[in-house]
């Protein structure tokens, strides 16, 4: 599910972003209060509230939506709200779950091609014609005058949820960081500290693997999992928004990405030292955190929203999980890619009024209590008080807080398309199994990059 989230000048608000999230979640720190009402919790803006009264007041008009979504996208936040919906709105949504990734994405750019559209798109946030899904002002509805907005920081999030301004996407989920995740009883039990140098990191792996347990877990036969080390060591890179630029405008190369390379680079470092997990290359996203939770394993590269699965799957060992920076930079900065959460749409239609009143009820305080309640990350939605944080991603938050957060990527300037680099993940997968080396990960982005900007007559790839 999880590809490159698009961000327009992101690099340039994420001090603000890491405040924002931080202030979503000011008064829960993990104290989730399911019982609280939403006028206990914060009051919802007047349109809101009368909106809400004059739906009590008129008959409930039953109605099914069609929606799509990646599948690991449905889980118990929403499963938590669809039931809840149902009494409060009368609508049903009939979920179409699609695969992971790249190939979910190409499913949903067909089903659009062919005019199969569903009522809502659960997708990436700021969607651009260049993702292959058409013009967002002739397949969406905006949201800008939307209710939900009134609880909703427009001036934070306009570079991560706007498309050319205009706001088609709402937040669908919470935030995340790109980390290391670690098992804090295995860390205990060989007491080890948390690495701040690269020295250390490979002097407490090898203490792992001594003590017969597997230092770093990769799932790569969902290779999608393999690019959080490089969306970590990514957002730690100076001069982001210039370096892009220059790569889409042909001033220069996906080589000079040298932060993100340093990622890369520590997925070869650790399959080389043997310090992975012996069947990496057929081990799952889902084996990880059963292995990870067990202890089996200690360190996992993920980013937080893995904790959702966790705390779902493994209760009971949750607490025993915790976060922190791969510390690829002995001298220098050390960063946590931050994502934006995803966003649904409301795809224009016959039933686009129907799924409109979806999302404005989804986004309301006390809908997104109920769906925090049940399932973790931290919320865009401005009042929101009962959440699920876990240790882990309490950790993340703090990281946030000393200013240690910054975008896992950022799109080119307004006005430059941005060109599909190759199938990153694949590439990946390459060099976990030595057939790639980290330059030649950045020369097939690149070879991709100029084949599809010459593809659509970039004047700048002539």
């Amino acid at each position: 599910m999880r590809g490159l989230f698009k961000k327009r000048r992101l690099l340039m608000v994420v001090t603000a972003l890491s405040m924002l999230v931080l202030a979503a979640c000011g008064n829960s720190n993990n104290n989730s209060n399911p019982s609280a009402s939403p006028s206990e919790s914060s009051a919802a803006p007047a349109t809101e509230t009368a909106s809400a009264s004059a739906s009590e007041s008129a008959p409930i008009e039953k109605i099914t939506l069609k929606a799509l979504m990646h599948s690991s996208w449905l889980k118990g936040g929403m499963e938590a709200v669809l039931k809840d919906a149902v009494e409060k709105t009368g609508i049903t949504l009939e979920i179409e779950k699609l695969p992971e990734g790249t190939d979910g994405d190409n499913l949903i750019k067909t089903r659009f091609a062919t005019n199969d559209k569903p009522d809502l798109l659960f997708f990436y946030p700021a969607v651009k014609e260049s993702d292959g899904l058409g013009k967002p002002e002739e397949q969406f509805v905006p949201q800008d005058d939307q209710p939900w907005m009134a609880n909703f920081n427009k001036d934070v999030w306009i570079d991560a949820f706007a498309s050319s301004g205009t706001f088609y996407a709402a937040p669908y989920g919470g935030s995340s960081m790109a980390v290391m995740i670690y098992n804090k009883k295995v860390f205990e039990s060989l007491n080890l500290q948390i690495p701040t140098t690269m020295e250390e990191f490979w002097a407490l792996s090898e203490a792992v693997s001594k003590a017969g347990k597997v230092p770093v877990y990769l799932s790569a036969k969902d290779a999608w999992t393999l690019q959080i080390p490089s969306l970590q060591s990514g957002a730690a890179q100076d001069n982001l928004q210039e370096i892009t630029d220059n790569a889409y405008t042909n001033k220069g190369t996906m080589s000079d990405f040298t932060a993100k390379r340093q990622g890369i680079t520590f997925l070869k470092d650790v399959v080389d030292k043997g310090y992975v997990n012996k069947d990496f290359l057929s081990d799952t996203y889902d084996n990880a955190q059963k292995a990870l939770a067990n202890g089996d394993a200690a360190m996992y590269p993920m980013a937080t929203w893995v904790m959702t699965d966790i705390s779902t799957k493994f209760p009971d060992q949750v607490n025993d999980i915790g976060s922190f920076l791969i510390p690829f930079n002995d001298t220098g900065k050390n960063m946590a890619g931050i994502f934006p959460p995803s966003a649904m749409y409301v795809v224009k239609g016959s039933k686009q009024e129907a799924a409109q009143k979806f999302v404005n009820y989804f986004e309301s305080i006390e809908t997104q209590n109920i769906y925090f309640g049940s399932e973790g990350g931290i919320p865009t939605i401005k009042g929101i008080t009962n959440t699920q944080l876990t240790s882990a991603e309490l950790d993340a938050q703090k990281l946030a807080d000393e200013g240690k957060a910054g975008p896992v990527g950022v799109s080119p300037s307004s006005g430059i398309p941005q060109y599909v680099a190759g199938d990153y993940p694949a590439y990946l997968q390459d060099v976990v199994a030595g057939a790639k080396t980290p330059e030649q990960v950045q020369e097939a982005e690149q070879k991709e990059l100029v084949k599809n900007a010459k593809a659509k007559d970039d004047p700048n790839f002539k």
